[in-house]
């Protein structure tokens, strides 16, 4: 077995003292290092971490040090001036051992350390009135410390880490089988029925991995509050399954186009990518390859027997940051079928860019976009003034209204299940 030691001690000299003694216990099997030196634990089967105690956490190097350490077996020792067996000294090593998120903590252990002779005096002189005045009980309590480390906590700091690395040697290392997990990664919507389309994406994912469980968050905050938080954000939902003891994540993001919902999205999966194994999925509009998969699927909107013009209506971005996306999918959906229209609620293209060719004819109304929200049941059906419906009545058209989101669409559901890595 592979043992590293790595420690970090001030003037006094306390942690390492017993690193040193680690040390000499385990012989040639362990490489000890200050942490100011220590190479990188990927290749160490063991690491023991030493340090002291300063604002109830290690030093700083030793924090960065430790947060580089994943999925090891490790353990811990402290040099304080409390009473080691304090409610103080638990909290310290419970701070220490919250760095290292996925590692194992073995062993802990902790004695008390003396000051050095300067920095006593400096304590005496502390008035008993003061926050840490010189009052009898600390006066005792820092008096024991000076007598440490002795030989007694050198010697039982190397029995208990030699029984955790024993034990550690003989138990059998059972092969644990993968926990893996669908989370379906969706703005949400305040309106009921739209949820038929994430239901439909969900049940397609379901066929195509019946023996993986799914669990649904909502990337909007404010679609979460107004629901009365009856779906969880993404970082919950990954908390929660991380706690629940799941090695892999795959999080389908639906949306269409990769906006600021979907880089948030990435950002919570990278955060959790230290703790397990968390891939996204790319929307339909992210690259050319992709957008030609998906369309043909969105063409199923469109009923066999409509004869005239179509058209979609996309959110779109204000600032433009999704304005390539859609004129990218107009300009495929046109070659798909020369009176096919798409448009945007925000940005590009326009819903005036294509308003025009509208005249006196029949208009099939179609959103495109995953549910049927808001957005289509105002901007798009509404019966306001100006919504698109009324805006192309007034131009003499026939409108009709689709009033499903494309998600409820099989082949668009299908897509999104197809996304996903693993096996079926």
């Amino acid at each position: 077995m592979k043992i590293l030691i790595v420690y970090t001690s001030r003037e006094s000299g306390n942690t390492k003292k017993v690193a040193e003694a680690l040390a000499v216990r385990f012989g040639a099997e362990c490489e000890l290092y200050n942490v100011a030196d220590a190479p990188a634990p990927d290749r160490y089967d063991f690491i023991a971490f030493g340090f002291g105690v300063y604002h109830s956490f290690p030093d700083c190097i030793m924090i960065d040090y430790m947060r580089k350490c994943h999925d090891k077996d490790v353990g811990l020792f402290m040099t304080l001036g409390m009473w080691p067996d304090s409610p103080q000294a638990a909290a310290c090593l419970g701070r220490a051992e919250g760095l290292m998120p996925t590692c194992r903590v073995r062993v802990k252990f902790a004695c008390q350390g003396g000051y050095t002779p300067e920095y006593l005096e400096k304590l005496k002189s502390r008035p008993p009135t003061s926050l840490h005045g010189w009052t009898p009980e600390r006066a005792e309590r820092i008096m024991e410390a000076m007598k440490h480390p002795d030989q007694n906590d050198l010697d039982a700091a190397g029995d208990k880490f030699a029984a955790a690395v024993d034990k550690l040697r003989t138990a059998a290392t059972p092969v644990k089988a993968e926990k893996t997990a669908i989370v379906t990664a969706f703005f949400g919507s305040t309106v009921q029925s739209a949820l038929k389309a994430y239901d439909a994406v969900e049940n397609a994912v379901r066929k195509k991995y019946p023996a993986v469980p799914v669990f649904r968050a909502y990337t909007s905050r404010m679609v979460r509050r107004k629901r009365g938080n009856d779906v969880p954000s993404p970082a919950a939902r990954l908390q929660e399954l991380f706690l629940a003891g799941y090695d892999t994540v795959h999080i389908l993001a639906g949306y269409l186009t990769p906006g600021a919902e979907y880089d948030k999205l990435r950002q919570t999966a990278e955060v959790f990518s230290m703790r397990m194994k968390v891939t996204v999925t790319k929307p339909p509009l992210s690259d050319p390859d992709s957008l030609r998969k998906f369309l043909p699927g969105v063409l199923n909107a469109v009923p066999a027997d409509h004869a005239g013009k179509v058209l979609f209506m996309g959110h779109g971005n204000a600032d433009g940051r999704s304005a390539f996306a859609y004129l990218a999918a107009a300009a495929e959906l046109k070659k798909l079928h020369p009176e096919i229209f798409l448009a945007c609620v925000e940005g590009e293209p326009a819903f005036e860019s294509v308003l025009e060719p509208f005249r006196s004819e029949k208009v099939l109304l179609i959103p495109f976009m995953l549910v049927a929200g808001d957005h289509v049941l105002n901007d798009l059906a509404g019966a306001e003034p100006d919504s698109w419906k009324s805006r192309l009545e007034k131009q003499g058209c026939t409108c009709y209204c689709i009033l499903h989101g494309l998600g409820e669409i099989p082949e668009v559901s299908a897509y999104f299940a197809d996304s996903l890595p693993g096996k079926e």
